[in-house]
């Protein structure tokens, strides 16, 4: 049942909560603050009350159900991805508030109940642990990671536009004992990392397996098709020190049609906060030659 509000004899009961006794609300403010008047007393009594109708109405359950995993398995990744995302749609309300109470980055649902999540963006779940999921559960999970707004600011890397550029950075992205290194283009309005999918996927870096899936969003007015991957990400200082993190990336399909070409269209990949904020490296820009420089 959903949330109600019932009083009777002092009691006031909330779907799912304990029942609060009114009087021993009022018995602990009379203990802090000294004896209360009768109307000091119904203030009291009628702010618990609209509190626990307000908290009650705005209770959100979990509709539908993930899709089982023999069939999602059969399914093109585009296909799961469509599938999770009318789930992920149906249920944003509640994914929302469970990743606010949880204070988490993503979450991984199956049929409402959270079976993984990560506090930040270092926090990861590789393809075997998301396969064993899927296996066990008999279940697809939802992988509830929701990107942030690309601002495409400022530029160093050379552009369409005349006089422009946009900063870079240079990235290493490795899996095991497979890496590529590369000159990114590098912007704080960015959160996440951007990574052309069919270049790592030929390198051997990442596989989209039976247990991925193929999400769709937009940016400057433009879909695209990505896949959440668990990589192995660093930046190269000067002298070639390099520091790295495991983190997820953003693998994004068809890169040379995608909108993260269109300001550059020889951007190879895209360095947003996540990745400075968990190496923490010292990055002054020059804009008198356009050069970047990178040190720890």
């Amino acid at each position: 049942m959903g949330g109600f509000v019932k009083k009777d004899l002092g009691l006031l009961h909330l779907g799912g909560v304990k029942a609060v006794r009114v009087e021993d609300i009022i018995a602990e403010i009379e203990k802090r603050l000294g004896p209360l008047d009768e109307k000091a007393k119904r203030a009291v009594e009628l702010a618990v009350t609209m509190t626990a109708h307000r908290e009650g109405a705005e209770e959100v359950e979990w509709q539908g159900e993930n899709p089982p995993f023999d069939l999602a398995a059969k399914m093109s990744p585009q296909e799961r991805g469509r599938l999770l995302q009318e789930l992920e749609q149906l249920n944003r309300r509640w994914l929302e508030r469970k990743a606010a109470e949880l204070g988490a980055r993503w979450l991984l649902v199956v049929d409402g109940e959270v079976i993984r999540f990560g506090k930040s963006f270092t926090d990861t779940l590789s393809d075997d642990e998301l396969i064993s999921v899927c296996r066990k559960r008999g279940k697809l999970p939802l992988l509830f990671f929701p990107l942030r707004p690309v601002e495409e600011a400022i530029r160093w890397h050379a552009t369409q536009y005349a006089s422009d550029a946009y900063p870079t950075l240079p990235l290493r992205i490795s899996n095991g004992s497979v890496s590529l290194e590369l000159i990114a283009d590098f912007d704080t309005g960015a959160s996440e990392v951007y990574l052309d999918a069919e270049t790592l996927e030929q390198r051997g870096i990442i596989r989209i397996t039976e247990a991925d899936a193929i999400y769709e969003a937009w940016h400057l007015g433009q879909p695209f098709g990505y896949a959440i991957k668990n990589l192995r990400l660093g930046l190269t200082a000067t002298g070639e020190q390099v520091r790295e993190t495991q983190m997820f990336a953003v693998c994004v399909l068809n890169w040379s049609q995608s909108p993260f070409v269109a300001i550059n269209p020889k951007r190879t990949a895209l360095v947003g906060r996540d990745l400075c904020l968990a190496l923490q490296p010292i990055i002054p820009l020059y804009f008198a030659n356009r050069t970047t420089s990178l040190t720890w």
